[in-house]
């Protein structure tokens, strides 16, 4: 079961789990991790479910049949899935168990460490990470992108990403890509407008209306990567 928690736990909890996580995850060639920190936040309730507090599994990390066939520690739990969009079942699962929390955070990266994850180490931002653990069939629920993305900016956790950089935040009420970055006195030409969208996306930029407003809307959240 998956308890709540106040902002002021979550912010101890980050000061607690972020430098571990950091420290595990540059050593493995990962650059971002603040989607990992919103991870550790989501699925375990900040250390307070269950799993995390008492089994140092802060990612819910399943056993899975190599796991079970190592004889590795297991513990079975009841959890809830999201195999139809909107809807809950309610399961009982077979959960890994680590001695500690040090050794639960590098054993999320054994797990995302094959090649199903191999896309993970080119995220080129935090919501680009999250997309791709969905992708990669991490999590069912549909709403795990925006609630990892959702606690990274709450938190403040892209301070825990190796050189990452963002434009300043644009509070205009324009709707022009050129003229909110002419506004923040940033470079709107179309050769700096590609890099800009090239840091962030991927895909050609061809200068399409789509393309700029999604520039736009990353820019007045303040967190359009610089190039």
């Amino acid at each position: 079961m998956i308890m709540g928690y106040t902002h002021t736990e979550a912010e101890n909890f980050i000061t607690y789990i972020a430098p571990i996580i950091q420290r595990e995850g540059f050593a493995r060639g990962y650059r971002v991790v603040s989607t990992v920190i919103a991870q550790a936040i989501v699925e375990g309730a900040c250390g307070k479910s269950g799993l995390a507090k008492k089994y140092h599994n802060h990612f819910g990390l399943k056993c899975g049949a190599a796991w079970i066939k190592a004889k590795k520690p297991c513990v079975n739990l009841k959890t809830n899935e999201e195999y139809t969009p909107g809807k809950l079942t309610s399961i009982n699962d077979w959960f890994r168990v680590y001695a500690d929390d040090p050794q639960g955070v590098a054993g999320y990266y054994d797990f995302i460490s094959t090649s199903r994850y191999a896309n993970l180490k080119e995220a080129k931002d935090y919501r680009q990470f999250a997309e791709f653990l969905k992708k990669d069939g991490y999590a069912t629920s549909s709403t795990y992108v925006n609630n990892l993305c959702d606690k990274v900016t709450r938190y403040g956790l892209t301070k825990w990403d190796e050189g990452t950089k963002y434009f300043p935040r644009y509070d205009g009420a324009g709707e022009s890509i050129v003229n909110a970055l002419d506004t923040l006195n940033i470079d709107s030409s179309f050769s700096n407008r590609k890099k800009i969208y090239n840091a962030n996306f991927n895909g050609l930029y061809v200068g399409a209306a789509g393309q700029n407003t999604a520039i736009l809307n990353l820019l007045k959240q303040g967190i359009l990567i610089m190039p």
